[in-house]
Order: structure tokens, then C-alpha cells, then sequence
């Protein structure tokens, strides 16, 4: 740059926007190109967010509250010291289609069919928790990858893609890709190559499961069994080596006598294969591709074993004539993180397929074939337990991008970040801003201080270090700073020339090295089971005292960014501590005070742009009051509720042999409709009885999201279950409509030959004459002095009854206990009128 540009651009820098605009309309193109360059080094230094706009081309969202992380990131970097606590709502995600199937800890499930609290996986194979849900909108963009596989989703949606071109990792929308050439070379052909590659998918990780049928001897049949019969066929020395594996009693063999094929029976193998649902129809059970690393590579041992096959080329073939055997084997492999693939192979004139023992000429069938990339035997026969040459993992690339006529969808927020969806196991995003931008922005204006990174889990900080690693990978030219040669660790790495860098650790892990300038811990808690355990709050508090504190220089500044959980996580002890020199700034989703940070009206959303009241409103539905006003809303409520208290339950708990010798004299079903909405969260169906002491007992719930024919169904089968005298259900929403409900499943029932002779029980409709409380304490008084005893552990209404506070809606569960125990202990003591029960139905019972 020339003297007199210098002079002109020193000019410029001082000039307010108006002015600076008015200059460069009336400059040389030259000059113009100067100037748009000060320009964009003056918004990169501007802030964490203006950068990010600047970086991305406008795709990074900036929203008021972010601006709140941006003050306090700009106010540390010119020289303040801070403490900043934020608490703000869960993070959003991008919207991926509701029909995309997704492989959780307990099997495949739809995309839509998500919920707070599944478990999908992670890139790394580890299960990754669902922690938020969002409304449906139209996804119509169809993403098609280089395996052929593909996904449906939103133009927004985010992906964590490695740049061919940039030579670094890059978190991208499915907008900009499309805008981009995806292919270089000759497609399908050597020289070919995709710019935009997705991450490595790695063994999903489980526990062994308790499988009906041993793995491998269920691949062994799947692979070569009589699809009606326990036994399996090969040739004798495959039978015989394979014989030797299986842990079950054998029986007899006989010989084909016109192929030479061996048979061999399986003694005690139909009953699991039965269980397995396997017989006369072939398929791996959704519970062997959730089981354990060691049990699935012996199923596929015993697959590969009977119809696999070693390539000279190091690459396995399965061949199946059934299209879901071979697609099931193929997802199979894709758990263990192989790049699997299934093909249709036409018919063949030459001889070389057995099926079932048979040589068949010129018959089609599937093929299901990937390469061991990790050298591990992929059989355990002999001639197939060869140890398999180390190969390098070509990763999934993007093929095309193209529109798609709409489909409803949603997006997801896990831990983490990263997912897999689809029966590919694609890598996909959830996005996340505040503990990557702002570091890196620091970092760029304080290349010679330390940054310091915790999280809940090591993996989730180091994840924040990787991207900001990368990102100065791919913008340091554009903001002034590069790695240090040999130091670019993802939890570690120093910047060339300074004594500058950053380190990153999980919460309760060491930090060790030179004092930080600037620490961030962001997420300290990983959910609600952390936050409710004494033992992960007080090693949390121990760590922040003796780890994190000590390890800040004397005029460090740490900013906390967290989800509220209890009172007594972190920002809860940092608060009752006393928070003087603390800048505490709470944002909760919908304003709750005239002193609202950001100045909205009482009930304003933070992030109308993205999520509107009727968007809050279904979260507030999905996680529950408690959740709800810990996440959400910051204000979290004690485990310790108002009304119950966890020793009246737990200490008066028995077991259901103690129940053996307990006679009852009444025994009801309660069902609490909650009005007959469609939308409530489920209805309430809690079964319970008394003694002639009077002592009451909970004996059941069944409690569930269930439609009106299916509830009045569920009622009747728990009443035949308990023998029922009565059935009770509040008539101020519906009443009569439950009676009939009920009535039409029990006569359903005694056209089956269900109810045993019973009577149906009598319906007894009850009004609620006082307020929910009133209602609520007498019951939790019976529970205090010791006369409600639960007979065995109900938690998902023992959660309800805990983190109920007065004031609250209460939930249905609550709600059909509440009325099954004020019915039992007698209708006049909590505010209930109960018509007068004065039929003989309890004849008989003491």
C-alpha cells in the first residue's frame, strides 16, 4: 500500500459510517478497492459477531443476545476484567426432514419421531442426547452423497465438511453448498474428487445387549439356515469349524446325498430364534445393530462365515437373494463404521453361487460389500480370519444438491454437536456460537494471550478447540494470526511468534501450563441427571475452586455460558457465594421482568426471528414445567418440591413379594383425560388399592400418550389385571365422554373373552369442587404420616410428585393419582364429590 493510500485509509478509519460511505462512492476504483479492504478489517476487529458475518458472507445470524456476548468479549479485549455469568436457553439447530430414519440407542426411528432425552450417535459412535425439539417446517432440498445415499432437509441446515479447496474444516449451510462445483475430475473415475467431504464415522459404542439368539450362531443361520428350522448347511469342514464356535447343544447331521451338502441341527435353537421373530423371514432384529462392538462383529462373523466372501482385493461380499437380508447386513457393517454398499447383480450363466446348498445357474441376488479399512477379520474361518492389510478410509463426499418438493421436518439440538442420520450414519450439524467465534475473534485482536475452553466432557471442549483451530487454519491471512509450527493439537495448540494460544479440558480435568487471560467454561453440566447428583455439583464446585480459579492470571477474565439445571449448579453456588464483582445476565426465553436485559415487553420471545411464542410454547410441553423453568426460563425449581418430599415415598416403599400378604378391601383404576385435548402429554392411568387398616397401596401406572380408544382399552385390561371395583374420572373435562369410552371397551373386551367372567367396574365421576392444591396437600399428607405405600418404584410419576410446586400446571400422572387416593381414603377430606358408592359389588372383601 502506497504512502498516499495509508494517508487515505487513516482518513477513512476515522470517519463515522455515513461519511465513510459518502467517501468511497465518490473514489477511484482503485482507491475503492482499498477501502472495501479497511473496511472489512475494520468489521472483523468490530466484534466476535461482525467478523463472523464478514468471514461467512453473511451467514452467521446475529441476534440481540448474541450482541450481549459480543459487549462483554469486546469490553475484555480492551483491557477490563470480567466475570460474566449468561444464562440463556438451549441452543437451536437446523431442520433435517421428519421421514429420515435415524438410528438411536433403541433402534431406528423417524427423524420426527425424535424426542427430549432419545439418544442418536455421534461421529465417534458414542450416543449423543436429543436435548431439544423443534416445531416442523418444509425441508426441500435433497442432499445426495457420493455412496448414493441421500438426505432431505432444510437450505439452512449445517454441515461440519472438510474443504478440499481450503485444505481445513469448514461448518457450512446446504445453501452455500449448493452455490459451489462439489466435483473436480473425472466422476466415478481415478483422478475424480469431492471438494466437500464429510467427517468419519466411527464403531458405534454400546453395551452388551441381552440378545435372544448368540450373534454369531444367528448370522451362522441367517447366512445358511433352514428359514423354518434350527439348523444350518456347508460343506463338512466349514460345518465342522463352525460347529466348534456355536455355545449350543448339537444334533444330528446328515448328508444331502445328491449335493455332498452337510446339515447340521441345532439342538434348544427354535424357542430364541421364535423370540428373535426371525423364523420364516430373515432379517437382523433392530436389537443386534444397538448391541455391543464385540456382539455385532460376531454376527457378522457368523454372516460372513455362510455367505460372505474374501476378495483378493481385501474387500468383503455378502450374497443374499433377500433384498432386506442384504440391506440389513449392510447397515450392520455401517455400524462398525465400513463404508457398506448394496448392489443388484443380474443373472450370471456361469456356475459359481450356492443358495441354500443349491447351484443355481443364472440367478440374480443382492450383494452387500465394503472394505475392512482397520485390518480387523471380518470371519472366523480359516480362509476368512485372514488379518486384512490397514487401508485408508475415503471419506463420503457431496455429489449433488438439488430442490425437492417440501416435506414437513425439524431440527434437533444434541450434545456435541454432530449426529448421524440416515441408513448411511451421515454426519450432520447442530450449531453452536459463543464458545467459537468470540475465542477466536479474542484470540485474533490478543494474539500473544491464553484462552482456556472447559466443558462438561473433554471430547465436547475439544471439539471448540478443533474449530477454532481450523478456523485459523482457514482465516488467519484474513485476521492475522497462524499456528505455531508442530503445536496444532485440537486441546492444545500455541500461535507462531507469541506466547499466545489456547488449551481446552472437560469440567473435573486438569489444566495445566501457562495462566489463561480469558477463560470460558460453557455447558458445565451435561443434563438434569448431573444437576440432581450431590457427588457431579460438589466435584463441579471442587473443580472451579481448585482447578479453574487458580489457574487465571491476576487480571483474567472468565465468562460462563450455561443452560440453568438446579439451584445448585454453577451459576447457583456462584450466586450464593455472592456475586458482587459478577456481570449476571439472565435471558430467559420468554421476559419475565420490566428489567429485562435486552428491554423486552413481559412475555417477548429472545429469538422471535426463530422462535415465535407458539414454538416456546411447545417446549414448554416437550420438557415439562420443571424443565421448562430451568432451561428455559433460568429459574430453576428445587428437586425438593413444595407439597412431596422423596423420603414419604422411598421410605415407605415395598416390594411386590411384601405385597403378597396384603388383602385388599377396594382396588381402583383412575384415569385422568386432561380434557380431552389432543395435544396433552399423556393420559393419566394410575392403579392403586386400600386394606382394612386403611393403608393404601400404588400398584400401577400406566400412564402413556395414548388416543381415546387406546386409553379406554389400557383402563379396562389394568382394571381386569387388579380386579377393579370402580373406575374414577374427573367429569369436569368429559366425563361422560370417558364413561362411554370406557364402557365401549369393556363390551370390546367381553367380545373377546378378556374380562374372566368379571362385572365391569363402576365408573365413579368425580368433580373437583377446590383448587389443585387444596386437592394436592392432603394426599402428600397421607404420604408424610406413612399410609401410601408404593409397591415397587414408578418414577415417571415419582418425578412428578417431587418437582410439583403450587402454582404449577400439574401433570396428568399427578393428577389420577391425586384422584385415585382421595376416592380410597374418602372424597370428603380433599374437596371431591364422589357420587355415593352403594352397589354389593364389594361383597366378599373384608
Amino acid at each position: 500500500m502506497t504512502s498516499q493510500f495509508e494517508e487515505e485509509v487513516a482518513r477513512y478509519q476515522r470517519l463515522p459510517p455515513a461519511q465513510r460511505t459518502a467517501m468511497a462512492r465518490l473514489a477511484d476504483d482503485e482507491l475503492r478497492k482499498v477501502l472495501a479492504w479497511a473496511e472489512r478489517k475494520m468489521a472483523i476487529g468490530r466484534s466476535p459477531g461482525s467478523m463472523a458475518a464478514v468471514l461467512t458472507g453473511g451467514r452467521e445470524w446475529q441476534a440481540r443476545h448474541l450482541d450481549l456476548i459480543d459487549k462483554a468479549f469486546v469490553r475484555i479485549a480492551n483491557g477490563e476484567r470480567m466475570r460474566v455469568l449468561l444464562n440463556m436457553p438451549p441452543r437451536h439447530g437446523k431442520q433435517v426432514a421428519d421421514s429420515e430414519p435415524v438410528l438411536t440407542t433403541g433402534g431406528w426411528k423417524r427423524h420426527g419421531d425424535l424426542r427430549v432425552g432419545d439418544y442418536v450417535y455421534a461421529p465417534s459412535g458414542s450416543p449423543a442426547m436429543v436435548e431439544w425439539v423443534s416445531d416442523p417446517s418444509d425441508e426441500k432440498v435433497r442432499v445426495t452423497f457420493s455412496d448414493g445415499e441421500s438426505v432431505l432437509v432444510h437450505p439452512n441446515h449445517e454441515w461440519s465438511v472438510y474443504d478440499r479447496g481450503a485444505g481445513a474444516w469448514r461448518t457450512v449451510e446446504t445453501r452455500y453448498l449448493a452455490t459451489q462445483k462439489l466435483h473436480s475430475g473425472p466422476e466415478g473415475r481415478r483422478g475424480g474428487r469431492y471438494r466437500f467431504q464429510l467427517p468419519q464415522v466411527g464403531p458405534l459404542q454400546n453395551p452388551d445387549a441381552d440378545l435372544p439368539v448368540d450373534p454369531y450362531t444367528l448370522g451362522v443361520w441367517l447366512g445358511d439356515g433352514a428359514t423354518g428350522k434350527a439348523s444350518f448347511c456347508g460343506t463338512e469342514e466349514d460345518v465342522n469349524h463352525i460347529a466348534d464356535r456355536i455355545p449350543y447343544v448339537l444334533g444330528a447331521r446328515w448328508v444331502h446325498p445328491n449335493t455332498g451338502v452337510h446339515y447340521q441341527y441345532i439342538k434348544g435353537l427354535m424357542a430364541p430364534l421364535r423370540a428373535a421373530g426371525v423364523l420364516k423371514r430373515k432379517h437382523i432384529p433392530q436389537v443386534y445393530l444397538i448391541a455391543s462392538e464385540r456382539q455385532r462383529r460376531d454376527l457378522l462373523a457368523g454372516l460372513v462365515d455362510t455367505d460372505g466372501s474374501l476378495g483378493r482385493d481385501g474387500r468383503i461380499r455378502f450374497v443374499s437373494a433377500s433384498e432386506e437380508l442384504a440391506s440389513d447386513v449392510r447397515d450392520l457393517a455401517r455400524t462398525l463404521g465400513y463404508r457398506a454398499n448394496l448392489s443388484w447383480r443380474g443373472p450370471d450363466l456361469r456356475k459359481r453361487s450356492i443358495w441354500g446348498g443349491h447351484p443355481l445357474r443364472g440367478g440374480a441376488c443382492w450383494v452387500t460389500d465394503w472394505t475392512p479399512h482397520d485390518g480387523i477379520p471380518q470371519g472366523m474361518l480359516p480362509r476368512k480370519a485372514t488379518k486384512l492389510a490397514l487401508k485408508t478410509k475415503r471419506r463420503v463426499g457431496f455429489a449433488a444438491i438439488e430442490p425437492v418438493a417440501p416435506e414437513p421436518g425439524r431440527c434437533i439440538q444434541v450434545e456435541g454437536g454432530l449426529y448421524l442420520v440416515g441408513r448411511a450414519l451421515i454426519p450432520t450439524h447442530n450449531s453452536a456460537r459463543a464458545a467459537r467465534w468470540a475465542p477466536l475473534w479474542y484470540l485474533a485482536k490478543h494474539p500473544d494471550h491464553r484462552v482456556m475452553i472447559a466443558s462438561y466432557a473433554a471430547k465436547l471442549a475439544e471439539g471448540h478447540g478443533r474449530w477454532i483451530r481450523d478456523g485459523i487454519k482457514e482465516f488467519g491471512p484474513q485476521i492475522g494470526v497462524e499456528l505455531r509450527y508442530g503445536s496444532m493439537a485440537a486441546n492444545r495448540f500455541d500461535l507462531a511468534g507469541t506466547p499466545g494460544g489456547l488449551v481446552t479440558a472437560g469440567v473435573g480435568g486438569s489444566l495445566t501450563g501457562m495462566g489463561a487471560n480469558i477463560a470460558i467454561v460453557d455447558d458445565p453440566l451435561k443434563d438434569a441427571k448431573e444437576a440432581d447428583s450431590p457427588v457431579k455439583l460438589a466435584n463441579l464446585w471442587d473443580w472451579w475452586q481448585q482447578v479453574m480459579n487458580t489457574r487465571m492470571e491476576p487480571n483474567g477474565s472468565i465468562i460462563v455460558i450455561q443452560t440453568r439445571w438446579s439451584e445448585n449448579d454453577l451459576a447457583g453456588r456462584i450466586l450464593q457465594q455472592g456475586a458482587e464483582d459478577w456481570t449476571v445476565i439472565d435471558l430467559p426465553a420468554l421476559a419475565m421482568s420490566p428489567d429485562d436485559p435486552l428491554g423486552r415487553q413481559l412475555g417477548e420471545p429472545l429469538w422471535p426471528e426463530r422462535f415465535r411464542r407458539k414454538h416456546l410454547d411447545r417446549f414448554k410441553k416437550d420438557v415439562g414445567e420443571r424443565g421448562w423453568w430451568a432451561l428455559y426460563q433460568q429459574q430453576p425449581r428445587p428437586l425438593e418440591g413444595g407439597v412431596w418430599k422423596w423420603p414419604w415415598i422411598t421410605q415407605h416403599r415395598i416390594t411386590p413379594q411384601a405385597f403378597r400378604g396384603v388383602d385388599l378391601t377396594r382396588t381402583i383404576v383412575s384415569i385422568d383425560t386432561a380434557g380431552g385435548r389432543e395435544d396433552s402429554d399423556e393420559v393419566g392411568l394410575i392403579g392403586g388399592g386400600r386394606d382394612e387398616a386403611g393403608e393404601m397401596y400404588l400398584l400401577a401406572d400406566r400412564s402413556s400418550k395414548m388416543g381415546a380408544a387406546e386409553w379406554g382399552r389400557t383402563a379396562c385390561l389394568l382394571a381386569i389385571e387388579l380386579e377393579a371395583d370402580a373406575f374414577v374420572v374427573e367429569s369436569n373435562f368429559g366425563g361422560d365422554m370417558a364413561a362411554q369410552i370406557i364402557r365401549q371397551a369393556w363390551a370390546e373386551l367381553e367380545r373377546e373373552g378378556l374380562t374372566k367372567g368379571m362385572l365391569m367396574p363402576r365408573i365413579i365421576e368425580v368433580t373437583a369442587k377446590v383448587g389443585k392444591r387444596l386437592r394436592a396437600e392432603p394426599i402428600a399428607q397421607l404420604y408424610e404420616n406413612g399410609h401410601v405405600h408404593h409397591v415397587g418404584e414408578f418414577p415417571g410419576l415419582e418425578i412428578q410428585y417431587i418437582s410439583w410446586l403450587p402454582g404449577m400446571d400439574s401433570p396428568d400422572r399427578l393428577d389420577a393419582a391425586v384422584h385415585l387416593f382421595t376416592e380410597l381414603a374418602g372424597s370428603a377430606s380433599a374437596g371431591l364429590v364422589a357420587t355415593p358408592y352403594r352397589d354389593q359389588r364389594l361383597a366378599g372383601r373384608r
